[in-house]
């Protein structure tokens, strides 16, 4: 019995270490994403890539603008 508990124990902080590391990956993916899309943003407007980051600090634009400009970008 007390066996099983501790099997069952250490698979369980298994399990809770993986699902940490895949939610670690999948926030790594999306920063890379995102660094994508302000890179690609910058590309088409002329700008420069810290400009971009200064224009979504001073809200001036969105991350929800620059997603519509690329869709828009990739319909033409």
């Amino acid at each position: 019995m007390m066996f099983e508990l501790i099997c069952m124990s250490l698979l369980s902080a298994a399990y809770i270490n993986a699902c940490i590391n895949e939610s670690k990956e999948k926030n790594k993916q999306k920063i890379r994403d995102l660094k994508i899309s302000i890179f690609c943003y910058a590309i088409r407007h002329n700008l420069s890539y810290e400009k971009v980051v200064e224009l979504i600090k001073n809200q001036i634009i969105t991350f929800e603008d620059i997603k519509k400009d690329a869709m828009e970008y990739e319909r033409k």
